[in-house]
């Protein structure tokens, strides 16, 4: 048994950790570890700096390999020491059937068990296909091999998963110090923004509070010479009383005059709200808009038989009398949609829809896929993800949260973002955010129109007239 397990231990040092099968031009890495040269050398293919040992992850600065030809030699030794015990373990080993005390010398392939004679009589393998032990054994030792290569690959997909997602760890660190970088840049901005800001507002500040102080003093001041005034006419009411009746009634007209005299008004105190005017272009949609629109137009292919597209494809309106348009499979032809162009499938997508005053209509994004003869409006499980209004109110079944605008939009952003499974709606006229579906775009989708009935057009927005 000690030998058994000395040899044991000897093949395990010869194998190498990538293959597990035995060396092969053995050579040995920084950290002391032992590869064959072909199978390190793939491990390290798509690296360039650091190279992680696939063994115990130290990271080699250089990706010198060193020929360890005494190993190789240990190598052979092992595998003529391997040979040589496994012919004699055949010889001296003969195995006996625990049931019958014979030779095992049968194999049943249905049962995949190995036979003495006497366990081949009726029933327990009866019609069952049983050969000679050697034959079997030849027959699935060269079954198992066509297993080794498969896993061999599987071996090395999975060392080469391995050193790319070694690689990923570099790659994300990398990521988040550029990120970590902007967003400092973008603080610091924003700081010297507020600060300009907050420099100027309390400049204004103190300057309407000069002007209202000049105003309250002569507010006080004019109201000084009213109470003077009030205090000369005290006195001439109290001499004018002692006066003889002719005198008295000769004064008293020129006395009723002055005491109409005007009275100032109280000043009342008021001060203009001042505020902080966060800037528009540290807003995320504005970074959207800027980064991500596309130019959207209308495929006339698809609108219903009573929407008139036009000329630029960038408008579509309802007309009562149906047009004389080929009746085409993509055509819808129960509700009054068209879809637009491009197709999308990857990536991040931003478009402006200007609805106006309309008091019915849908906009958002659909698969290709979605029925032309639906006569309910299509849902969000059904793949068409949109915001809607029916007269006063507006929702957008299936988003993350219902849509409940004071102020009615008149333009109207879609945000399309495939890698984050995301469709965003903004108000533009405030540049709020509105609500958000959330779901997986497998396929491609299409920008969705529903016109309604009424003559007031839908509107793609370009670049500029939206602004």
């Amino acid at each position: 048994m000690e030998v058994e397990a000395a040899l044991a231990g000897l093949q395990a040092e010869v194998n190498c950790p990538i293959c597990l099968d035995h060396l092969k031009d053995p050579v040995t890495i920084e950290c002391g570890h032992n590869f064959c040269r072909c199978c390190i050398e793939q491990s390290w293919a798509d690296l360039r700096d650091r190279l992680p040992c696939p063994v115990c992850r130290h990271l080699c600065q250089e990706g010198h390999l060193r020929s360890n030809i005494q190993l190789g030699r240990m190598v052979h030794t092992a595998k003529l020491l391997q040979i040589t015990r496994s012919r004699k373990k055949r010889q001296e080993e003969r195995h006996l059937c625990e049931k019958h005390n014979q030779v095992l010398t049968l194999f049943c392939e249905e049962d995949l068990e190995v036979l003495c004679p006497l366990c081949t009589q009726p029933p327990d393998h009866q019609g069952h296909h049983v050969g000679p032990m050697q034959e079997a054994a030849a027959h699935h030792r060269q079954r198992l091999s066509s297993y080794i290569e498969p896993l061999k690959k599987q071996v090395a997909d999975a060392q080469k998963l391995i050193s790319i997602q070694s690689k990923k760890t570099l790659e994300l660190r990398e990521k988040v110090e550029k990120q970590r970088l902007e967003l400092l840049s973008e603080f610091e901005r924003l700081r010297q923004f507020l600060e300009r800001d907050q420099e100027a507002v309390l400049s204004r500040l103190a300057d309407e509070e000069k002007t209202i102080q000049r105003k309250l003093s002569a507010n006080i001041t004019a109201f000084s010479e009213y109470n003077s005034t009030l205090k000369d006419l005290l006195s001439k009411l109290a001499q004018s009383s002692m006066l003889p009746e002719v005198e008295l009634l000769l004064e008293i007209k020129n006395f009723y005059k002055n005491s109409e005299e005007y009275s100032p008004s109280v000043f009342l105190v008021q001060l203009r709200r001042e505020g902080c005017s966060f800037p528009f272009q540290y807003s995320a949609l504005q970074k959207i808009v800027q980064k991500f629109r596309v130019d959207v137009i209308l495929d006339p292919e698809t609108a219903h038989p009573n929407l008139i597209v036009s000329e630029d494809k960038k408008s579509v309106r309802y007309t009562k009398r149906k047009q004389n348009v080929p009746d085409l499979p993509k055509r819808f032809t129960v509700n009054t949609v068209v879809l637009g162009f491009p197709f999308f499938q990857s990536g991040r997508h931003f478009w402006e829809v200007e609805v106006g005053d309309k008091s019915k209509w849908a906009i958002g994004v659909c698969k290709e896929s979605l029925s032309t003869k639906m006569r309910r409006s299509p849902s969000a499980c059904q793949g068409c993800w949109r915001i809607r209004r029916q007269g006063d109110s507006y929702d957008a079944p299936g988003a993350s949260r219902t849509l409940l605008s004071e102020v009615k939009p008149t333009s109207i952003g879609i945000f399309l973002d495939c890698e984050m499974g995301e469709v965003s709606f903004y108000n533009m006229a405030d540049k709020s955010h509105i609500c958000t579906f959330t779901d997986t775009f497998n396929r491609p989708v299409r920008p969705y129109f529903y016109v309604g009935h009424d003559s007031i057009p839908l509107r793609i927005c370009t670049g500029i007239d939206c602004e």
